[in-house]
């Protein structure tokens, strides 16, 4: 009986072994299907690449020295381009003419577009435009001799 036992134990042993052989084996592939899940889902911003920026001052906001910020919902399609009709104002500036020159500048923007894994795919976005005076220069009122 003590030996059938033994026996029993060695065979349990032995198939408990395996087992875990087998997932210790298992979780290898497993941890490449999962790194591979894991690429795919995961999520690249799309990347601006219009290199100079296409909002226009407003001409009567520029003379009165006015600043302001907008903030814009954007639809990137999977192409890099905004979907004009998209397009939002989410935080206004307080002036509709930088909120309006915002909206018609985002049109002309270009985006490297969103990636997920090896696709490319669309993606809404918060974009933020700033209209803001250039620094004045400042006189020199120091007298060189």
């Amino acid at each position: 009986m003590g030996r059938s036992i033994r026996a029993k134990a060695s065979g349990f042993t032995i198939g408990a072994a395996a087992l875990a052989l087998f997932v210790v084996i298992g979780c290898e592939g497993a941890r490449d299907i999962w790194d591979k899940v894991a690429r795919r889902d995961t999520l690249e911003l799309p990347v601006l690449l219009t290199s100079e920026l296409p909002f226009r001052y407003p001409a009567g906001l520029f003379f009165q020295r006015i600043e302001g910020d907008v903030t814009l919902k954007l639809y990137i399609d999977s192409t890099g381009r905004v979907v004009p009709e998209s397009t939002a104002v989410v935080q206004h500036s307080g002036h509709p003419a930088f909120d309006t020159a915002a909206v018609e500048g985002a049109a002309q923007l270009l985006f490297r577009p969103a990636r997920r894994g090896d696709r490319r795919v669309g993606l809404t976005v918060l974009f933020p435009v700033k209209f803001k005076m250039p620094p004045t220069p400042k006189s020199d009122t120091s007298t060189a001799k």
